[in-house]
């Protein structure tokens, strides 16, 4: 025997390998290939189908929004189903390979973009309240929806006969790769057959020598030698057998070694206890809940808050799955979730808050903090949880909704109270006018208690019309109307209507517009509604004969400030902050000059809040006051909660979570 032995054993292992890898690796490559085309056609054929129903939803979404054009909820499923059917027709324009199907998809796509173009028509049609031509979208939307299932079915004509096309390509190959394998397979097997006879003689005598040598060191025999002749060879087998006397005269050498490191292993062991202990005993002085556990949610560690919320001992929870056992079930799926996101370092989202039930059936709320224990090699292997109790304040926060709840009810009952009080209000106001116009038959005295339920009539309907105003605005009935206007010109058209206000007090409003030409889109009633409200503050709150400037600016490329300062005493700073809020007034309510339900600034907050801007004050107390606000130049309608909404992982780290849980 030569050296060259191991050589060619190494040499016919690997050739054998590498056979067996192109022959399997080929035959994997062409089933898989087989498979994803079978795949994707079959998801084609699956999106071609659901393209009709799609259509259908989104011209039944369509019709119960034609009846029901206030519901959000039905304006929001209408989005929901107009999305999907763009979706479908995106997936299929980014699968379909073949030219003939590629030209029916076309005849599919044209006339699904048509269908949503004429219902898209139709739904702005409807929130403009334009409802002449709403018979005629959906119509027209019946019968594209009509041409759809014909191109539909049209398409997977062209797919089925893509599909027998490929079938016969598919057999051709796999008939191809079958032969391949068949012959590779009697070359590897006629190649090891022929290795084993050439080898066995020259490998199997010494190697069976050498194992029962090595049966009777492991029966602790080490005054066993190897023949002589084995270690006079000039190969490989000589080179064993030498280590296997070298191993023995080791062996020998070592025992007492060994013996001496078990010694120091014990005193290891009982030193890392005692580590233990201590660590014990300090997690359980802390006030929080302690937890450790494996990959796999079994738990290795709980201190003394974590047993005393679950009221149990140790023992009931060690090496169990602590999320089966103790957590509520509702909470059980998007805990396991988390979890697994950590230990593959998908997210980097460490907290969580969930529910646990203890032994005697108590629920605690608990928000956790979960850090992942890694080896050196970076390998995942415990995790950490560290959780609070926070029943009490998840309590607070339930009674925190239902105050809400009440303050919207109060606001219904508001909304309800000043259109009951609007009616009879607009007969005495009216008919103060009429009795006032009569021939003056009727006493002096009578003449002024007809003023005076006229003025006080027309002045308590401008109070109700504030409070409806609010209480819209708060329930969102308000809708913003928004139009192209230029801004300087908005404003300046005012002066009149400001000039007869300021004449209350003999004063007098002059413009500083600083930017000219700018062009808004913007809620134009809305911005005079502002204006005139800051004028009349000025007017009522400031001095007589004073002088009310009304300047605008442009801070910036994309917005436009307007400011309005008038004289007076001016407003603390302390006070500034409650300006703005519902029902707010400087002045006491049994000492105020001024009439009215400290609503204005309020509304005007609300004004300038829905079209994107932002309101404030400035002032010091002696010096006046100025108010302003800033707006964009093109409102933009808030998104709404589907278009805002962040799914944040992606679908590839879904699946890995979902096949784990699987396992």
């Amino acid at each position: 025997m030569l050296q060259s032995i191991k050589i060619k054993l190494i040499t016919s292992f690997f050739a054998v390998i590498i056979i067996l890898i192109i022959s399997s690796g080929f035959h994997i490559i062409m089933n898989s290939i087989i498979i994803q085309r079978y795949a994707a056609l079959m998801n084609n054929m699956v999106s071609e189908y659901k393209i009709i129903d799609a259509s259908t939803n989104f011209i039944e979404s369509f019709k119960t929004l034609i009846k029901y054009s206030n519901d959000q909820k039905k304006m929001d499923q209408f989005n929901i189903n107009r999305s999907e059917l763009q979706a479908l027709l995106n997936r299929l324009n980014a699968n379909i390979v073949d030219y003939n199907t590629k030209v029916a998809f076309i005849a599919v796509a044209n006339t699904v973009n048509d269908l949503i173009f004429e219902i898209d028509q139709g739904t702005e049609d409807i929130l403009s309240g334009n409802l002449l031509n709403i018979t005629d979208h959906y119509d027209a939307a019946n019968k594209k929806n009509t041409f759809i299932k014909e191109n539909t079915a049209n398409l997977l004509l062209n797919q089925l006969e893509f599909a027998k096309n490929l079938q016969a390509e598919i057999d051709r190959v796999r008939g191809f790769t079958q032969l391949i394998s068949l012959l590779l397979f009697i070359v590897v097997g006629a190649g090891c057959i022929w290795y084993a006879l050439v080898f066995s003689k020259e490998l199997v005598t010494p190697l069976s020598h050498l194992t029962k040598l090595a049966k009777t060191i492991e029966s602790g025999d080490l005054t066993a030698t190897v023949d002589e002749k084995l270690l006079k060879g000039g190969d490989e087998v000589a080179s064993l057998a030498n280590s296997f006397n070298t191993m023995v005269f080791f062996l020998r050498s070592n025992i007492q070694k060994l013996q001496e490191y078990n010694l120091e292993i014990k005193n290891s062991r009982n030193h890392l206890e005692s580590e233990k202990n201590k660590l014990q005993q300090y997690l359980d002085v802390a006030g929080v809940v302690v937890l450790i556990f494996d990959v796999n949610n079994n738990t290795l560690l709980i201190n003394k808050k974590g047993r005393e919320i679950l009221k149990i001992e140790a023992d009931e929870i060690m090496g169990k799955n602590w999320v089966s056992l103790f957590v509520k079930p509702t909470d059980q799926a998007k805990t396991r979730s988390l979890l697994n996101f950590l230990v593959g370092n998908i997210t980097p989202v460490d907290t969580i808050e969930n529910v646990l039930v203890a032994k005697d059936k108590s629920e605690k709320n608990i928000v956790w903090h979960f850090s992942v224990l890694k080896s050196e090699s970076n390998v995942s292997q415990a995790i950490l949880g560290t959780g609070v109790d926070v029943t009490e304040l998840t309590a607070a926060k339930v009674t925190i909704h239902q105050l809400k709840e009440v303050d919207r009810f109060k606001n219904e009952v508001l909304n309800i109270a000043t259109h009951e009080l609007k009616t009879p209000l607009i007969s005495i106001v009216g008919l103060s006018e009429v009795m006032a116009k009569q021939p003056k038959t009727m006493s002096a005295e009578y003449q002024n208690f007809i003023s005076l339920i006229h003025a006080e009539g027309l002045k308590l309907t401008n109070l109700i019309k504030t409070m409806l105003t609010a209480s819209r605005n708060e329930i969102g009935k308000t809708a913003v109307v928004i139009e192209k206007f230029i801004f300087d010109e908005l404003i300046l058209s005012m002066a009149t209507s400001l000039g007869v206000l300021a004449k209350q007090s003999n004063s007098q409003v002059v413009f500083d517009i600083q930017a000219k030409g700018i062009n808004m889109e913007s809620d134009k009633i809305k911005i005079s509604q502002v204006v005139y409200n800051f004028v009349d503050n000025a007017v009522k709150y400031g001095p007589k004969n004073q002088v009310i400037t009304v300047s605008t600016t442009k801070p910036s490329a994309q917005t436009v400030r307007l400011a309005v300062s008038g004289a007076g005493q001016g407003i603390p700073k302390e006070k500034q902050p409650g300006l703005f809020l519902k029902f707010s007034q400087l002045e006491p309510s049994l000492s105020r000059s001024q009439d009215g339900l400290g609503l204005g600034l309020y509304i005007c907050k609300q004004n300038i809040d829905s079209l994107g801007g932002e309101i404030g004050v400035i002032s010091e107390v002696g010096q006046g006051a100025t108010f302003f606000f800033t707006l964009p130049l093109v409102y933009t309608a808030p998104l709404t909660p589907l278009a805002a909404l962040t799914a944040k992982v992606p679908a590839s780290a879904l699946a890995k979570v979902s096949a784990k849980n699987k396992k």
